[in-house]
This record gives C-alpha cells, sequence and structure tokens, in this order.
C-alpha cells in the first residue's frame, strides 16, 4: 500500500511523498501507472537529448516501453517513491520519482527486458574485454570522500546490495533541491528495510551515464568502479558516451555512512 514519507520539500509547496510496492501498483494504483511512466519517459529523453554534451541518446525508443515497465523493473521486493505537487490550477500529479530494488545479476534473458539499451549497455560493459577497472579511471580529487578510502571488498561482500534505478525530477520542476531530497528519501527507505544484523552495512550500486550523473552521485559518496565508453553511433549517440557502475556504503542506522 502508499503511505504518506515526510519529506522538506519547502522549494514547491505544496508537495506529498508516497511510497508504493510494485504490487500496489499493479493492484491498487494503476491509474498512476501512465502519469508516472510518461514522467520517467520524458526526463529521461529531455536529459539524453539536450546535454551540454550533445545528443547522447536520440531516444526513438522509451525507457519505459509499456506502462507495466516499472513493475517488472521494481521486481516484488523493490519500491517506487513519487512526490506529487501542482504545477497548475489542475489536481495533484507527480513531478519527481526515484525508485531502488535488490540487486540481482541479471542472466541473458532478463537483460533483454525492460530498458533494452540501458540493460545492453550493462551486459557489454561487464564484458572482460571492454570493461575498465576503477584504478584506470581519473576521478576530481575534489569529489573524493573518506569512502574512497577504499571500500574494503570482504566488507562489500557479505553486505546486503540494493540497486538505485532512477532519480528524475519533471523539467519544470528541477534545480530546486528536489533531486537530493528523492535521493535521500531512497536512501532511508533502503535502510528500513535492512537489519540490525547487517553490520557491514548496505552496498548501493547505480548503473548510469558518465556524462550526466558520475559527478553528481560522486559528490553524494558514491565512488566509480567501472567505466565503458562508447563511440558515436552506438545506440544512435551523436557524440559517444560513456556507462559508468558506482558504488557506496551505508551503514542501517540513519546518518551512519561508511
Amino acid at each position: 500500500m502508499a503511505h504518506d514519507v515526510p519529506l522538506q520539500a519547502n522549494a514547491l509547496p505544496p508537495t506529498t511523498l508516497q511510497l508504493y510496492s510494485a504490487t500496489s501498483l499493479k493492484t491498487e494504483h494503476t491509474d498512476l501507472l501512465h502519469p508516472l511512466t510518461a514522467l520517467i519517459n520524458l526526463c529521461y529523453s529531455i536529459g539524453h537529448t539536450t546535454s551540454p554534451h550533445g545528443v547522447l541518446l536520440p531516444y526513438s525508443d522509451q525507457r519505459l516501453p509499456t506502462k507495466t515497465s516499472l513493475i517488472r523493473e521494481v521486481g516484488n521486493d523493490g519500491f517506487v517513491l513519487v512526490l506529487f505537487g501542482q504545477r497548475s490550477e489542475v489536481e495533484k500529479e507527480p513531478i519527481a520519482s526515484a525508485s531502488a530494488k535488490p540487486f540481482k545479476e541479471l542472466g541473458h534473458a532478463e537483460l533483454l527486458e525492460g530498458d533494452e539499451l540501458l540493460t545492453n549497455f550493462k551486459r557489454r560493459a561487464a564484458a572482460p574485454h571492454t570493461a575498465f577497472a576503477s584504478s584506470d579511471i581519473t576521478q576530481d580529487p575534489k569529489v573524493e570522500t573518506a569512502h574512497d578510502a577504499q571500500v574494503s571488498r570482504d566488507k562489500v561482500a557479505d553486505a546486503p546490495k540494493w540497486e538505485i534505478i532512477c532519480n528524475v525530477v519533471h523539467p519544470d520542476c528541477q534545480k530546486r533541491g528536489i533531486a537530493g531530497q528523492m535521493f535521500n528519501a531512497v536512501i532511508e527507505e533502503i535502510r528500513k528495510r535492512g537489519s540490525e544484523e547487517d553490520e557491514k552495512g548496505i552496498h548501493l550500486v547505480i548503473t548510469t551515464l558518465q556524462e550526466l550523473n558520475e559527478v553528481y552521485y560522486q559528490k553524494r559518496g558514491f565512488r566509480t568502479t567501472a567505466v565503458k565508453r562508447f563511440e558515436k553511433g552506438v545506440g544512435g549517440s551523436e557524440v559517444g558516451l560513456g556507462v559508468v557502475e558506482m558504488e557506496r556504503m551505508i551503514g542501517v542506522e540513519q546518518g551512519d555512512v561508511n
């Protein structure tokens, strides 16, 4: 079921943040699937085609091809956060959304579902002959954090692992701190689903476009673990692009970051 989640959203009052499971979206809140899918597709399309770097991806294909794509992507154990607000005199509508799910390695058949372009990039980036180790990546020292003093592999190996799937804000509502608030809300919801027995913390992972989001997530404690560059023309890109895999460890208690 959906329920209210506290959010300090003074940038665009009044707003309401609600939490949904895939099951609730599929059964109780099917009317939300269309506007939510439209919001996510709009944000990805604009971000990929109007980047300062040029057209990263033409987006002839939608990020979410159907209304049920998000349900499949989140899975039975994931969640979707939706921020509702009024951009006009009409009733409240989704203006931001973020989602996450327990991470699992995808098999070949699963890679062909959902966001085919991104999962195809994931598969290529994971290939031994094309992926680059984190030691090959030059990072801006200004965004290095104590976390980068190295997440020990033994800690990561046994920690529960979550993947942040997306974090989008309607173009009319950007530059108001909403994306950061949504990100924090996702982190706290993941923490709630952890256990006090998770002494090694929770391992967060993200796969995203380097040009758009790498520095943003580095500033939020993530480090880049692998990057794959795609030349101009791949996926219809007019300038080429990079896909990065990033990680961060968090503790199960609020404010506890490893």
